[in-house]
């Protein structure tokens, strides 16, 4: 009897190590086939901030904080989040804030973003989900030149009537993301790019802010969201930080 237990248990390690393979495999495939969707949400809860603060609020520990939050919730939703710290801008404020991306369906896109702004304690968080029959397009512009003067483009893309965009520097350069909700900044962007000489790229996708202007009714709106998403997929796993102290 011993023996056949042995044997049925050696039989069964065997066919889950033989199966697992072809779980990540297919795990690896659902991703792959989800659009690389975008996030921009901030740590900052101040009102009227200047742009040099905003500049400054980049290296914030609470920015810190958030992108490690960002990254932490790839564990969750199984598919690895990149996270960025950019810089929001519009003509008349700016605050600093984190640019997420990857490949994601819509629901779950709105699931991380809702965890993110309650726990930023935010008003809106934006998102962008590519779909080739969307109503609105991402611009994407991509300057080389390292470092960039964060003050100087970001009076550059104002003067060039770009209303709202999300900066966000890297080793390698700048890139600029404008999301075009009513698809009439087309021209301004691409004279935009001509005069900074930067590589323009763009997709169509839909766009949604949401959240409210009353923090606390932001607040239920993301605990709304996630709540949905939960209990629609239970059993989820642990943020990757807490898996790594756990050991699971």
């Amino acid at each position: 009897m011993r023996n056949r237990l042995s044997n049925w248990r050696v039989l069964w390690l065997l066919l889950v190590l033989a199966w697992s393979p072809v779980i990540s495999a297919q795990q690896a495939q659902e991703q792959s086939d989800k659009p690389l969707s975008y996030g921009f949400v901030s740590p900052n809860t101040r009102q009227n901030l200047k742009l040099e603060e905003a500049i400054k609020g980049m290296s914030s520990a609470e920015e810190s904080k958030l992108l490690n939050q960002a990254v932490n919730l790839s564990c969750v939703v199984r598919s690895p989040i990149r996270a960025f710290r950019a810089l929001g801008s519009w003509s008349d404020g700016a605050e600093h804030s984190v640019m997420l991306r990857f490949k994601s369906d819509h629901e779950t896109l709105r699931y991380v973003l809702s965890r993110m702004g309650r726990d930023a304690e935010q008003k809106y968080v934006i998102y962008f989900h590519p779909q080739p029959s969307g109503k609105a397009d991402l611009y994407r512009l991509w300057l080389r030149k390292r470092p960039q003067n964060l003050v100087a483009l970001t009076n550059a893309l104002e003067r060039g009537g770009i209303p709202f965009r999300t900066l966000v520097p890297t080793i390698q350069g700048t890139a600029v993301y404008i999301i075009d909700l009513d698809r009439d900044l087309r021209e301004k962007i691409l004279a935009v790019a001509q005069k900074l000489g930067a590589q323009v790229s763009y997709q169509a996708g839909n766009a949604t802010l949401f959240g409210d202007d009353l923090r606390q009714k932001a607040k239920d709106t993301f605990e709304q969201e996630i709540q949905k998403y939960e209990a629609k997929n239970p059993g989820l796993p642990p943020t990757c930080d807490v898996r790594r102290k756990t050991g699971h």
